[in-house]
């Protein structure tokens, strides 16, 4: 009887539009229908709905499987998994059918709720049509949070300390025991749309060595995550590097809200060393909204990596915002107990980079921080080494003696502060490695030439008779004066700082030009990524307020108490100040900047970062800048600020019925004056 009928709801629409147009249009139609129709028909996908104990949340936890057709009548065949976390409003088992729901993925829940309309092109690629065609596994969670529903997962900000990273692995042990999958990391993936999309970039961002690939169907870029008593504002515009050896794909609507968010994820991994990929779709898919549209494309990416996974990288990078961690069989321990990142750079066998942050990307180190990093099982067991220490921000070397263990690892102890370890046995060549690198100028604008100095250390077991390095653009704007540079002898233990490439930049909305340096040597080529800020201000900033402990009108929080002083508003001797200003879209709201200056009156290293939230809806967050005038600063003394800030900017609100133009903002770059009284 469902049958017959749907039968004949097709036959209506057929008739519909043969009385509108021409006899060949409405068979035309006809076929599309009846193949749409046919397909429906075709096995999907088995969907079980099951719940576990979970001990990380100590409570029972929903999910769903969708198995594929045959999946119990072929006992012997194991499948790859890909797991799915919904967005906001969305729950493990979607809606009923034909129920309107809240969540953007209704159109793609698991059972096709019959709506032609609102499905545009793609109407039947849901996770059941897709296993029904692929022999695969999706797993999907149930983001629910009661203090928190319709916003999974207990972000932004965190009320229950429930940590869904720290449930992820429990999951995937309780999927693989009890279904017949792959359980080993070439046969697993990860993705997500919205905030979960955000979520499997965190997954994935923490656990590459668990996962074959990820994807993002338009997902929030930024959100404030981590334990309670640490929850830190998360960008992963800054994280790209986690990816390595781990490839991503991201998809991106036209209209959807989140766009300016991830075009500045898109744009930053694309200069990145890595196996990532985006697809953009405008109005034929969904009209461009933010929906988790293209399954097939997606997915179809997962099978590419489920059948050639790659390699373990022999050299990765990791940013973690947790104070202790695992990752490619590294164990990372810190007793951290205020908000930051741990940073590890370049880390292989000859060695490691560690520094920490109270933000990203540019945020001071943590201070008062112990550091202990177990390696993972690659050297010989129960060997003597010889570890060498780079004190980055001092440039002092020491050396000591390290036991491998009986299992082949080394335990290395110290601080928060940038450090670069090496390892090496007698008879190891030498190993060269860019340990940092320095600017002649802290502040250069448009048409500056600035000198970069990369600080290099042999950190291997020999010296190295020469070393060439060559510096890459990864944008026109930039000007490589000088491409390449020979150093002669680096011996064993040495560091050479003297050599300095000069660039420039040719556009005055630069922010931050990426470049590569290619450092070759006795054969070997290795490759280290740069960034130089540049600070050009577009205008002079003269209507400000100064926040020194007086409040302010926010957005979202309303009247806040910003700085610590009299609260004058006016800039006085050890007081605390942020800077805040008013768009001329916006006059009812004051909007905080970033602050950035070389005057020796500002405890730079002392600095801090407020985060306040935007209204629209995408998890971001407006940092603002907290400085701290020193005490002894002379009366009258005038600081020259350069400043950032953003602010709403119409759209096209003719081609944009979505309402995404009203989340449309635009980066303000200015300088400022404050003057100090006494």
């Amino acid at each position: 009887m469902i049958l017959t009928n749907r039968f004949t709801n097709l036959i209506k629409k057929c008739k519909y539009h043969l009385n509108r147009s021409s006899l060949l249009t409405g068979l035309m139609f006809a076929l599309v229908l009846v193949n749409a129709h046919a397909q429906q028909l075709r096995p999907k996908g088995i969907i079980e709905d099951g719940m576990h104990y979970s001990k990380v949340f100590r409570e029972n936890r929903h999910f769903r499987l969708i198995l594929p057709a045959d999946y119990h009548r072929h006992p012997e065949r194991r499948y790859p998994v890909i797991y799915y976390f919904h967005g906001n409003a969305g729950r493990y088992n979607g809606p009923e059918e034909g129920e309107v729901s809240r969540s953007g993925e209704a159109r793609y829940y698991d059972d096709f709720n019959g709506n032609f309309e609102r499905c545009g092109p793609d109407s039947l690629d849901n996770f059941a049509s897709y296993v029904a065609d692929n022999d695969v596994i999706i797993a999907k969670w149930d983001g629910y949070v009661p203090a928190q529903y319709p916003r999974p997962y207990d972000i932004a900000p965190v009320k229950e300390d429930r940590q869904f990273a720290d449930y992820f692995p429990e999951f995937v042990q309780y999927v693989d025991s009890h279904y017949r999958t792959k359980a080993y990391r070439e046969a697993r993936a990860v993705s997500g749309l919205s905030m979960g999309g955000f979520m499997s970039m965190l997954i994935a961002s923490k656990y590459p060595h668990l996962l074959s690939s990820a994807s993002f169907f338009c997902p929030s870029a930024s959100f404030t995550v981590g334990p309670k008593a640490l929850q830190v504002y998360t960008p992963f515009k800054e994280m790209g590097r986690n990816f390595v050896g781990l490839p991503i794909r991201m998809h991106l609507g036209s209209k959807d809200f989140l766009r300016q968010h991830d075009q500045e994820i898109d744009q930053a991994y694309k200069t990145l060393e890595l196996n990532y990929e985006s697809w953009h779709y405008g109005i034929g898919y969904f009209r461009g909204f933010h929906n988790a549209v293209n399954i097939k494309g997606q997915f179809d990416f997962h099978m590419k990596y489920f059948r050639m996974p790659l390699a373990r990288p022999e050299k990765w990078h990791h940013i973690d915002l947790y104070p202790s961690f695992s990752v490619w069989n590294y164990d990372v321990s810190t007793n951290r107990d205020i908000p930051g990142f741990t940073v590890l750079d370049d880390v292989r066998k000859e060695g490691f980079s560690l520094q920490t942050r109270k933000w990203l990307p540019d945020g001071p180190a943590v201070p008062n921080l112990s550091v202990q990093i177990t390696t993972d099982s690659i050297y010989p067991a129960n060997t003597l080494f010889e570890l060498i220490q780079l004190d980055v921000p001092v440039r002092k070397t020491f050396r000591t003696s390290v036991r491998s263990d009986r299992k082949g690892r080394i335990q290395w102890q110290g601080t928060g502060q940038h450090s670069n370890i090496g390892l090496y046995r007698a008879g190891d060549p030498g190993h060269i490695t860019m340990a940092a690198y320095t600017l002649d100028w802290k502040m250069p604008g448009i048409g500056d030439i600035v000198s970069i100095s990369p600080l290099l250390f042999n950190k291997g077991g020999a010296a190295v008779d020469s070393v060439r390095m060559e510096l890459i653009a990864q944008d026109e704007d930039v000007e490589v004066m000088d491409p390449a540079i020979s150093v002669g002898k680096l011996g064993q233990g040495a560091l050479h700082e003297k050599t300095a490439f000069r660039i420039r930049s040719r556009h005055a909305g630069l922010d931050r030009a990426k470049l590569k340096l290619l450092v070759s040597y006795n054969g070997r080529k290795d490759l280290f990524l740069l960034e130089v800020p540049f600070y050009s201000p577009e205008a002079t900033l003269s209507h400000f307020e100064i926040a020194d402990g007086r409040p302010v009108n926010l957005e979202v929080e309303g009247k806040t108490q910003v700085g610590e002083g009299n609260g004058n508003g006016i800039a006085n001797p050890g007081e605390w100040i942020s800077i805040f200003t008013r768009s001329e879209l916006d006059s009812l709201h004051d909007f905080g900047l970033q602050l950035y200056t070389e005057d020796p009156y500002i405890a730079t290293d002392d600095r801090q970062m407020r985060y306040f939230a935007r209204n629209d809806w995408s998890g971001a967050q407006r940092l603002t800048s907290q400085v701290r005038i020193r005490p002894d600063c002379p009366d009258g003394h005038e600081i020259a600020f350069y400043g950032t800030y953003e602010y709403p900017k119409n759209g096209n609100t003719r081609r944009d019925s979505h309402g995404a133009h009203s989340f449309i903002r635009e980066t303000k770059r200015v300088s400022l004056i404050v003057k100090v009284k006494k």
